[in-house]
């Protein structure tokens, strides 16, 4: 509801990304295809990751495919440690939690770990922040939140189309 009692959708569209401005170092967008988008002629890819890019993001790690929840959990938790702990750089952070995650026998195949791809500034250095330490409950929280978000849009969404239908 908004501040008139009015319903609102609740979801966030291209436009409203579009619209934004936010100069942050790093969108991560973990969730099932988010790299993917409408091409539009003469634009070329026209998507979420397009949008946080010009809103001010200077890179931007998303998916290509529908992804598994368990192994882009694991993944991210990984990308997290490598890029705030091990303080790499984020191309070189996603990387090496690929190249660890498919050592796994039941992620070994690319279609749990080569989903995610990064567009934008591969030299960006991400730093934790030096006034709270990063542990790895926060690391979990930051990969898993995501996803969560997406199924609870999800389930929101089917259970209004229900009540549509009915």
């Amino acid at each position: 509801m908004d501040r008139n009692g009015r319903r609102v959708n609740g979801f966030v569209g291209l436009a409203d990304i579009y619209n934004l401005r936010a100069p942050v170092d790093l969108v991560v967008l973990s969730a099932c295809s988010t790299a993917l988008g409408k091409e539009v002629r003469g634009e070329g890819l026209v998507g979420l990751t397009r949008g946080f890019m010009y809103a001010g993001a200077s890179t931007v790690v998303a998916s290509l495919w529908k992804v598994d929840d368990e192994a882009t959990a694991e993944l991210m938790k990984r990308f997290y440690g490598n890029l705030l702990q091990g303080r790499m750089k984020p191309a070189a952070a996603l990387r090496a939690a690929q190249n660890s995650i498919r050592q796994e026998p039941q992620w070994r195949a690319p279609h749990y770990w080569a989903a995610f791809t990064l567009q934008g500034d591969y030299r960006q250095v991400i730093a934790a922040s030096p006034k709270r330490p990063v542990t790895t409950y926060m690391v979990i929280l930051m990969g898993a939140l995501p996803v969560l978000s997406l199924v609870v849009v999800l389930w929101w969404y089917r259970r209004n189309r229900k009540r549509r239908i009915e």
